[in-house]
């Protein structure tokens, strides 16, 4: 058994190996810097014209499968910790990148980059999280949310090392480098990990192994029968529609609706990616000060107010563009940190990996629904449609803060009797 003392000092190794190797799982979002010249690489094999644009089925593969990985890995980390699962799927994305640049065909550019390297980055992703949430039971928020950041970090400065390579070595020299990179150094770090022991909370000073639900550590088929589950499910699910709603076009709209150029565009991309990975990691420390719920519900408010501004954002109105996005971009960060502790505290952190990939399925519904719905609210050729929609969703995620909250104090109240 490992002695309580010498965890409590690894434990800050193995968040800085969960933190690097979540850094290169971030380069499955440099795909808009790929798509170009791997169209023109593709073109040129198979004789046939493909576009960027025909590509993207493929990268919107790799996002849609990775929460289905992250269940199938949590179930394996559970057991038997991170090094398996994350040493697997480092091996998937180096694999997928290396034979993506081989293939003549885009219908096998599913297979490599779409299968591999979505699959690999929800094996990795999902494990990270997790087992560094179950290392800081007493900062559960503060893990979770580091973790997730370095995720949003990673997606941040990986395509500025693309580019580099494309202009310099073209597609194949990139993908090649991308995936012997990111498969050693994600290897190599899984290596160094190691399970995070059933009662470690219990062991840990000053803590005991209750949680909100008591003793117990729930299973996923016991917690999706407990009521808390239903609005902790929608809230996640309507704050993900609402940012990825906005995230997806936030380029057209500077264009569109402020009428800015295209570097000032894509300006507006890169802020509200940053402010997505500053909430991850803020909102994440603050919900362990001032409690998972009450944190989610001061940033949907926050992003009501980011909302209003760009409704009221016309041509030139630059400050109160970028504030409001700024604003948005901070609380669907926030969600993304704050969710694997919320799981964790609510349900224990026993099978915390495969509860909270069941979660996650909000996500997956709001990455589905949200691009959608702001086709639809953008028919009419204004954006006004498509943020009323997300203020909507924004309190219809207030609404679902307030149940849970009511449920949780209600059981509190109960155990307390």
């Amino acid at each position: 058994m490992n002695n309580i003392c010498d965890l409590k000092k690894r434990r800050w190794l193995y968040l800085a190996l969960f933190s690097l190797i979540n850094f290169f799982t971030g380069a499955l979002y440099v795909w808009s810097v790929f798509a170009g010249p791997l169209a023109e690489r593709l073109s040129a094999l198979s004789g046939s014209t493909v576009t960027a644009a025909s590509l993207s089925p493929v990268f919107g593969l790799a996002t849609g499968i990775t929460p289905f990985l992250m269940l199938a890995g949590g179930f394996v980390n559970d057991r038997f910790g991170p090094r398996l699962v994350i040493g697997f799927g480092g091996a998937a994305i180096a694999a997928g990148y290396l034979t993506s640049c081989l293939i003549d065909s885009p219908s096998l550019l599913y297979v490599t980059y779409g299968l591999l390297v979505g699959a690999g980055t929800g094996l990795v992703n999902g494990c990270t999280i997790n087992s560094a949430v179950k290392f800081f039971p007493d900062r559960r928020g503060f893990a979770g949310g580091t973790v997730t950041a370095s995720l949003g970090i990673g997606a941040a400065l990986l395509p500025f090392a693309a580019a580099w390579l494309l202009h310099s070595e073209g597609i194949v020299f990139a993908f090649t480098a991308f995936g012997t990179v990111s498969g050693l150094v994600i290897i190599l770090s899984a290596l160094k990990t190691e399970k995070c022991p059933d009662d470690f909370q219990s062991r840990f000073t000053g803590l005991s192994n209750r949680n909100s639900c008591g003793n117990k550590n729930h299973t996923w088929i016991q917690m999706i029968r407990t009521p808390m589950f239903y609005p902790l499910f929608l809230l996640f699910t309507s704050s993900a529609t609402m940012g990825l709603m906005l995230l997806s076009n936030i380029s057209a709209i500077a264009q569109t609706q402020i009428g800015v150029g295209v570097t000032m565009a894509a300006l507006s991309v890169s802020v509200i990616s940053v402010a997505n990975t500053c909430g991850r990691f803020v909102s994440g420390t603050l919900s362990d000060r001032l409690g998972r719920i009450p944190t989610l519900m001061l940033v949907l408010t926050a992003a009501v107010a980011g909302l209003l501004m760009l409704m009221n954002a016309g041509i030139g109105d630059t400050v109160l563009f970028f504030t409001g996005i700024i604003c948005i971009g901070i609380c669907f960060g926030a969600f993304i940190g704050i969710y694997p502790s919320l799981v964790a505290d609510e349900y224990g952190p026993l099978h915390n990996s495969v509860n909270f990939s069941v979660m996650s399925f909000g996500y997956s519904v709001g990455g589905l629904v949200g691009p959608l719905l702001i086709r639809w609210a953008n028919e009419g050729g204004s954006f006004d449609r498509a943020y009323a929609v997300c203020i909507a969703a924004a309190l219809a995620g207030l609404t679902c803060a307030l149940i849970a909250l009511f449920l949780k104090r209600r059981d509190s109240a109960r155990r307390i009797i």
